[in-house]
């Protein structure tokens, strides 16, 4: 037997063991139940990452009031001088 013919017969065992391992994980996969339990649905941030429902007992109730955001000003806040200036304004 030339070498090509050994290679050939060694391509087709390993062409056989793999198909028997594929169908050994297909049987592994259907005995699962294959079909994700849809009351767990699970929901994705825009970049992919699971979303964590909180559990309904634990979100505070909505208020009664609408809470109104605080009127902007162009003057900073008195503590806040200088968190956020603008980098094209010149010294003083």
């Amino acid at each position: 037997m030339g070498f090509i013919d050994k290679a050939k017969q060694m391509a087709e065992q390993a062409q056989q063991k793999l198909d028997e391992a594929q169908k050994q994980f297909n049987q592994g996969q259907g005995a699962q139940g294959g079909q994700p339990d849809a009351s767990k649905s699970v929901r994705y941030d825009e970049h992919g990452r699971p979303i964590e429902d909180p559990p309904a007992a634990a979100a505070p109730p909505p208020s009664a009031e609408p809470v109104e955001p605080p009127a902007e000003s162009d003057e900073p806040a008195r503590g806040d001088t200088n968190a956020n200036p603008d980098p094209f304004k010149p010294i003083q």
